[in-house]
Formats: structure tokens, sequence, C-alpha cells
């Protein structure tokens, strides 16, 4: 069996180390000369933060420093550079280079009480809902410090949204010395307060997976994917609107490929629906959800709120906006645009978007490298005094008891907040 095994391995990953990709036919050098010519020029503001001479130098030292790299590891060193220009939105996708079957078969995710296993392979089902504490022996804060150089750290919302992203990449781990020879330990903590260790071996060979599932989810869990849904509760006198992405069939056609455009939902017929119910119901509370909406066009979102906002006075009427760590980019903006409506009270977490902010990103592609970079191309002032992000005046964070039990706490404050 170890001996087939090392036949995979090495007709998989002829490279030395499994998570070796070829660069040694790249010239790094002009490379990456073109990378920070082109950034510089291209970029509205790139040194806003970080000065010119600090880029320059940071991008002759990796250039330098790429001998006996592979295109993966020297895409992350570039990351790391880039970040520390601190425009979010400008990046060096690294991650189309992560080989699938070097991706642990894990999804985590940052409950208030820690991260937590929330999905396998039935081979390691063990983990499943249990507190993860180190990765390789090393504690998971420090994990977690040394993955936060690849991120723009402008609040704690940044490293709660991508951090359990990140953890399940082998690559990125090795990168940075958190996993052994072809196989990656992880210590947990199982609801006793105990340890546990679980190795798991790479590269994954895809089996069953299993999820952790409360018998009712919260409800803003409840239908993720979606790209926007409502639904009116009777009894509570509460409408409640989840605006999922700023994207739809209309915006599709008009800034997309169109090709998808037919799968895609009409954003014309739910307002046209909202709005009904907003004109025929009687509403106390008006909840909009834009908790986990990535973004996309803003425009969309900006006159639906607008036509919101006109009926909005004629009615005595609550209105609650729950934001969250997923809250970014066009998001972002209509977050604002809500805040512009009237007085609204903000429930959840703060956005991992920062309110003013570089957007409109754009592309170019590394000639030999092939390594695609995005870069912003306008910068958004949303609010004065530049924020970090936009807080909740009630905050209401998750942690992994309510989830199992179906709570949603940002959904229960909104019913247990009265107007002064």
């Amino acid at each position: 069996m170890n001996l087939f095994r090392n036949l995979v391995l090495f007709l998989l990953f002829p490279f030395h180390g499994l998570a070796a990709q070829p660069g040694d036919a790249i010239d790094w050098k002009y490379e990456i000369d073109l990378l920070a010519s082109e950034l510089a020029e291209r970029h509205p503001d790139l040194f806003f933060r970080t000065d010119s001479a600090w880029f320059y130098n940071e991008m002759r030292e990796v250039a330098g420093e790429t001998a006996g790299k592979s295109r993966f590891q020297v895409a992350v060193r570039l990351q790391q550079v880039v970040t520390a220009m601190g425009d979010a939105q400008t990046q060096i996708n690294y991650h189309y280079l992560v080989y699938k079957s070097l991706i642990l078969p894990i999804e985590c995710y940052w409950f208030e009480d820690g991260i937590y296993l929330m999905e396998t392979d039935r081979e390691y089902k063990g983990l499943l809902g249990k507190k993860l504490i180190a990765v390789q022996d090393v504690p998971i804060q420090v994990v977690i410090d040394s993955l936060s150089t690849l991120l723009v750290r402008d609040n704690d919302s940044v490293l709660k949204y991508n951090i359990p992203r990140m953890l399940p990449w082998y690559q990125l781990l090795e990168y940075f010395g958190f996993a052994g020879d072809n196989q990656v330990s992880l210590t947990v903590e199982n609801r006793n307060g105990e340890e546990e260790r679980y190795g798991i071996e790479m590269p994954v060979e895809l089996g069953e997976r299993l999820r952790v599932t409360p018998e009712t989810l919260p409800m803003g869990w409840q239908d993720q994917n979606t790209y926007f849904r409502d639904h009116y509760f009777k009894d509570e006198k509460l409408y409640y609107i989840q605006y999922n992405r700023c994207w739809s069939r209309e915006v599709e056609e008009d800034f997309g490929s169109g090709a998808s455009a037919l799968f895609m939902p009409s954003f014309k017929e739910f307002e046209k629906g909202v709005i009904s119910v907003l004109k025929r119901k009687a509403i106390d509370k008006l909840v909009f959800d834009l908790r986990f909406n990535r973004g996309g066009n803003a425009a969309q979102g900006t006159e639906f709120i607008t036509r919101i906002c006109k009926l909005l006075p004629k009615k005595n009427t609550e209105v609650f906006v729950l934001i969250g760590r997923t809250t970014f980019s066009s998001a972002i903006i209509n977050t604002v645009d809500l805040m512009e409506c009237g007085k609204v009270v903000l429930v959840g977490e703060e956005t991992s978007g920062r309110p003013n902010h570089f957007g409109e990103v754009q592309r170019f592609v590394l000639p030999e490298s092939k390594l695609i970079v995005n870069y912003s191309t306008t910068y958004f002032s949303l609010l004065e005094g530049d924020p970090p992000s936009i807080e909740p005046d009630l905050p209401a964070p998750i942690d992994y008891d309510q989830y199992i039990n179906g709570i949603d706490p940002a959904i229960e404050a909104v019913h247990l907040h009265n107007l002064p």
C-alpha cells in the first residue's frame, strides 16, 4: 500500500515536495519589475499607506530570492508585499495555483468562541463539531498570525472571514512551516475540554462528506446561496429581506458575459414583489440582511434602497440592517445607502470591508508566470473619518452552541429591540 501511494505521489508531484510547481524557466526579475511598474501606473494611489521606496526595495528582494522557489511560493511572497500596501482589493491571485488534491478535506467556521470543524470526509468524522486549537502542534493563534500576513487586516472580521478559508490549503501551511512530510496534524478540543489529535495524509482522496447539521439552521444561514429572498412574518409584523449578492439576471446582461443570465433570478421581479409587500402589509420591523453579501454591482441595490426609503416615512417602521464579516465591497456601499435612509439600527458583527475603500477591480496577467494580478481603479469615500469598518449598534456575534440550536442572535436582537 505504501509503495503504491509513493508511486502515486511521484507521478502526481515529480518535483521536490508536494506543493512544488515549476518556475525555473521564468525570468522572475523581469516579471517582478513589470509587476511593480504596472501596479504603480495602473493603481489610482498605490502608495497611500506605504512609501514607494519600501515597495520597490521589497520587490527587488523578492526577485533576488526566487532561485529554487515554485511559482506558488513566489506568488505568496509577492502577495505579502502587495498586502502591505493596504488595498484589500489589489492582490496576487496565488490561490489559482492551489492543487485541489492538496486541500485538506475540512471546512471551518470561526464562531465567537473559536474555530470549529464543520465539514470533513467520513474518514475524519471525529473532527466534526470540535474546536481547532493547533496545526502540526503549533498553537492556532500562531498559525492565524502567519496567514494574516496575506490579508489587509483592517479589522478582526477580515480574519474571521478569510482564515477559515485558508486553513485547508496544504501549500500555505507548508509555506509557513505548519505541515509535515506529506501530512498535516490537527489538534482539536472536544466538548469535554479534552484534546484529540488527527493526522491527514496528502494528497487527499475524496470520500463521502459529512457536515455538522443542526435540526434547524439559524435564520440567516438557511439559504445563503440564494441571490435574494424575502419573508413576511405575520404574527410579528416583521418583514425580512435577505440580499446575498449584488448581482442578478439584469446585471449579468448589462455588465457580465450574459451567457448565464437565463439561469439567474430577475431582480426586477423580486423588487416588484418587495414593493408590493411594503405597500400592502402592516410592518412594524423591516430587516435588511447583508451579512453574507460579498458585493458585485452596487447600483442595483442603491436604486432598490432608494425606492424602499421613499415608502418608509409613510409607515411607523423600525429598520434594522444586519451586517457581518462577509459584508464587503458593494455590500458596504449598500449598507451606507441604508444608513442614509433615516434612523436605522445596525445589528450583527463589524464588516470586513472598510467603508472608504478602493474598488472597481480590473486585472492583468504577467506574461511568463501567467500570474493574475487584481488592482483597484477607483476610490470610494463613503464615511467621514475613515473608520476601519462599519460597526453594529447592537453587537450580535454567534457562538457554536447557538448555531447548533438554530439560534440567530441578530434576529433575536431585532425581536428584543423596541423604539425608545
